[in-house]
């Protein structure tokens, strides 16, 4: 079947699939005890591999066009599911209803929000292996320096992040303008930040320690209601610097810090 690409849902498929597929394999550590999670299939040809090795792997995929390739590929094998919608409106309670691992070429222009809802599902969701745009990942699984950002800290506040490999853009049809990187987010089985401080909290104080990049991290905390004189204190119990900007913290150093403003006069 010919099968013309849609920029609207941001296609582009592996040419050089062997190499990378198999690669994407190794580094997911796939095993026959595996249920997988793939979202954005495509023509499948990352679900043969996956559907080879693994239990069962449920396939999400938007593109009715692509329906009628997924379903005569692999619908006799008792280890396939598709599901028909779009993966941001999937109701992981009914349509997932257990433990998955998640493998997947991703749509890059929705990477944000298809994590976000991953980590939202993470009751079912224990590790994401994703293919994205090469700078995302970087700043994602940045642990210092100008790449971390609002999104690094979202996910570290929930799991582990961790950049495999680089897959050049060459390797795709059509091409596309940026090369591309595999990576993992590991999801704590336990609430080791959640526990200490809570997700409204956390966000709203990562939220304004990033609202402006060229400022350090005293004049963007002041944007919360904080006097100087507060904000460099606590900085001083952890022998943090007044001058470093939010990019040069730590989930630690956040964690600690926006316990020192809840523990103390100010109310957080």
């Amino acid at each position: 079947m010919n099968f013309k690409h849609k920029k609207k849902f941001g296609q582009n498929f592996l040419t050089n699939q062997d190499e990378v597929l198999n690669k994407i394999i190794e580094v997911s550590s796939v095993n026959a005890n595996d249920s997988i999670l793939e979202i954005g299939p495509g023509e499948g040809a990352l679900t043969g591999y996956l559907l080879d090795i693994v239990n069962d792997v449920i396939c999400v995929e938007i593109d009715k066009e692509l329906e009628k390739i997924l379903l005569k590929k692999y619908n006799t094998r008792k280890n396939f599911k598709l599901i028909m919608q779009d993966i941001l409106k999937v109701d992981f309670d009914k349509e997932i209803s257990k433990k998955v691992k998640v493998v997947a070429n991703i749509p890059y222009y929705i990477t944000s929000p298809i994590i976000n809802k991953l980590i939202e599902n993470r009751k079912y969701v224990e590790e994401i292996y994703i293919m994205v745009q090469k700078e995302v990942a970087e700043r994602i699984c940045s642990k210092k320096g100008k790449n971390r950002s609002i999104l690094t800290l979202s996910v570290e506040y929930f799991g582990e992040a961790e950049y495999l490999f680089t897959i050049p853009k060459e390797y795709f049809t059509p091409v596309p303008k940026v090369d591309s990187a595999f990576m993992s987010i590991k999801l704590y089985k336990d609430n080791r930040y959640l526990d200490r401080v809570d997700e409204k909290t956390f966000f709203r104080f990562v939220k304004a320690a990033f609202s402006n990049k060229r400022k350090n991290i005293v004049n963007n905390l002041k944007t919360l209601g904080y006097s100087r004189e507060i904000i460099e204190k606590n900085l001083e119990k952890l022998y943090l610097s007044n001058n470093l900007r939010a990019e040069n913290l730590s989930i630690d150093n956040f964690i600690d810090l926006i316990i020192l403003f809840k523990n103390g006069d100010v109310n957080v």
